[in-house]
């Protein structure tokens, strides 16, 4: 019984934590649709980067709360150099691989079609592309795997006590909120980023919780994305 109470409270100071990391994505999601993007004159088709910035300030706060760093949930000097470079490569290839042969297969056999990307304007402008290279390793590199992949993931398979079906439904929990926030390319982006997260997160508990592999690969798969819209392609 006395072991029991000390777990309880894990799990309810993890459902704590993971609602006031929903709850700041859902005002900043509100926040950027009826206030922010209206006044910038930004269309409903540009991404809401505010979402994961105010999520994963949040999750900072709740990191610190509790005495803690990033480097418990991966972002932390890796125990092998060549180790991290074999599975970013790996990761890099794999997600282009998902992306060419299952994701988007999958989404237009379910008749989802991507929206026009509000990112076409990058085409030829050399400013704009920085900018958003810059978005895609500072947000999309180590905001997004930060907070998906090493703080919602951890938290959710705090709530459940066999650690397999903890680590089970974090992955799957996280892929389904990043999905989610994807959904401003209509449901093509929601199934085509739920997919890339639940890899993701498989290989983050595959390679021991290190974040090093996802950020690199994720950032660079956006970047060269960029490039490619950049160059017209």
């Amino acid at each position: 019984m006395s072991q029991s109470i000390p777990l309880r409270r894990d799990k309810l100071l993890a459902a704590k934590k993971i609602a006031g990391v929903l709850f700041a994505i859902i005002f900043a999601w509100q926040f950027s649709r009826q206030v922010l993007y209206p006044a910038l004159h930004v269309p409903d088709s540009a991404p809401l980067i505010l979402r994961p910035i105010l999520g994963f300030l949040t999750a900072w706060f709740f990191v610190k709360q509790a005495g803690e760093s990033w480097k418990t949930y991966g972002l932390r000097k890796p125990d092998s150099f060549p180790g991290i470079i074999i599975w970013t490569v790996c990761l890099y290839a794999l997600m282009w691989l998902t992306s060419t042969y299952v994701s988007e297969p999958l989404a237009n056999w379910l008749g989802f079609q991507p929206k026009p990307s509000f990112i076409v304007y990058v085409h030829n402008n050399t400013t704009a592309l920085i900018g958003w290279l810059a978005i895609s390793w500072i947000v999309g590199g180590f905001i997004e795997e930060l907070l998906f992949r090493g703080f919602i993931l951890t938290q959710v398979s705090k709530l459940f006590s066999s650690k397999l079906v903890g680590i089970s439904i974090g992955i799957v929990s996280q892929a389904a909120l990043f999905g989610l926030l994807h959904l401003y390319q209509g449901l093509f982006g929601f199934v085509y980023a739920g997919i890339t997260a639940i890899l993701l997160g498989l290989v983050y508990v595959m390679n021991g919780r290190n974040l090093w592999p996802l950020v690199i690969a994720h950032a660079l798969l956006d970047s060269v994305s960029m490039i490619d819209i950049y160059r017209g392609q």
